[in-house]
């Protein structure tokens, strides 16, 4: 499924769907796939806003602490995997944390993680700069009516694959699809 983001906004929008469909899943897993400043912080914000407790939750890149947990219900666990370096642990500390009340979890830049280690059941999310587009301006507020994006979203495991089905025709309808 394929749609365009027109604005910083559409990404939260995008993100405040994304957590509605999941909280109540049993897909417990979002991958996001973009560039540096690509909107991944910015989708996390809207899906941390829409879940009971957002308001004790400051939603923040995790790009220097490498793990956010925020105090939602459920609690979603934002981890970044950009910066990682070998041989770090966090994997463990993730699996832990993930044990611990179920969580929803955010995964930036999961590339860098072994493919053996993916959630079986999981969204991956895709958000690609539209030609017309300054990367560098995705994320900044004040210049991203002039951004768009292409968003992706791609279901593993036959969970996901009827979530995404069951959320299809809402997100069809909010947002333009991409038919090429």
């Amino acid at each position: 499924m394929a749609l365009i983001l027109e604005s910083a906004e559409d990404t939260m929008t995008l993100g405040a769907m994304l957590a509605e469909a999941m909280k109540d899943s049993p897909v417990r897993s979002l991958y996001l796939f973009a560039g540096l400043g690509g909107g991944k912080t910015t989708l996390t914000r809207g899906f941390v806003r829409a879940l009971p407790g957002s308001e004790s939750a400051e939603v923040a890149s995790p790009s220097f602490t490498l793990c956010n947990v925020y105090p939602t219900c459920p609690a979603v666990l934002h981890a970044d995997l950009y910066r990682l370096p070998e041989g770090t642990s966090l994997m463990e500390e993730m699996d832990e944390l993930m044990e611990d009340g179920d969580p929803l979890l955010l995964l930036e830049w999961p590339e860098r993680l072994p493919e053996t280690l993916y959630a079986r059941e999981r969204l991956d999310l895709h958000l690609i700069p539209c030609e017309d587009s300054n990367p560098e301006h995705l994320d900044n507020s004040e210049k991203s009516w002039k951004s768009r994006r292409l968003a992706v979203i791609d279901a593993t495991g036959e969970c996901a694959r009827q979530l995404l089905r069951e959320l299809m025709p809402r997100l069809e309808n909010r947002f333009p699809s991409d038919k090429t």
